[in-house]
């Protein structure tokens, strides 16, 4: 069962402190959202620990080896990334998009073996995207891409997922539909990670809640322990009211 363990990470950027400290862990059936307000270091975070940027300290391991120690294609096979910022060098068929999660298990642009087309095809079907898998990517909209860019990362298989806002630009059917295959991955025994600035949706679907703010986590544990009036004054500067039916803000404190 894989798992990616960050142990007191630290991240700088010239003389400001991205990441300070941060230590968790994300397991094989676990579905983790990571929340805090912009500039919190989330982005940071996720990207230290998977090797894309140089900690200033601490480390990160898969399975216990060293995430630095492994080769891009092998960090690959084992975590699939879908990164906030998800350009596209160059317009391209959707299909063909979709196919670039399979490059890691040796595939390319048109010669996908048998289970590299049943996946890809898999992912399409998913992300509600058959109608426009062979439409140029750069005719669509932002949210079709945003589904686009999660049928890559889901056609690639990894026994972990570490996507950063998966939902941003999608209506709200297609939000509950990408977080509803994500819970599904995770149930049938993979592992995620996602950024969200949704906390009831984040509630509605997280296993566990890791919140971020001024680059360190202050708190890491379950909905029912991490998520209350307190924890959103104190990481949002909001007042709200949390009930079992679900959020209420009230205005910025």
């Amino acid at each position: 069962m894989t798992s990616l363990r960050i142990s007191d990470l630290t991240l700088h950027a010239k003389q400001t402190t991205l990441v300070d400290g941060a230590s968790t862990q994300l397991n094989a059936g676990e579905l983790v959202v990571l929340l805090g307000p912009n500039g919190a270091g989330k982005t940071s975070l996720i990207r230290g620990a998977l090797g894309l940027v140089q900690p200033t300290s601490g480390r990160s391991e898969i399975d216990g080896q060293a995430v630095s120690s492994l080769s891009p294609t092998e960090r690959a096979q084992r975590v699939s990334y879908l990164p906030q910022i998800r350009p596209l060098a160059w317009p391209n068929r959707v299909s063909d998009v979709v196919a670039l999660g399979r490059f890691s298990h040796g595939a390319t642009i048109g010669r996908l073996s048998d289970a590299d087309q049943a996946a890809v095809d898999a992912a399409i079907s998913a992300c509600d995207l058959t109608h426009l898998k062979d439409r140029s990517a750069d005719t669509l909209s932002g949210g079709e891409l945003a589904r686009m860019h999660c049928a890559r990362a889901f056609a690639a298989n990894a026994p972990l997922l570490v996507a950063d806002e998966p939902i941003a630009a999608l209506d709200p059917r297609h939000q509950f539909r990408i977080l509803d295959l994500i819970k599904t991955y995770v149930d049938q025994g993979g592992g995620a990670l996602l950024v969200l600035h949704d906390i009831d949706l984040a509630a509605r679907h997280a296993s566990r809640l890791i919140w971020m703010k001024d680059g360190r986590i202050v708190a890491d544990g379950t909905v029912e322990k991490t998520l209350n009036a307190e924890r959103l004054a104190e990481v949002y500067g909001v007042s709200a009211t949390v009930s079992e039916s679900g959020i209420i803000m009230q205005g910025a404190l």
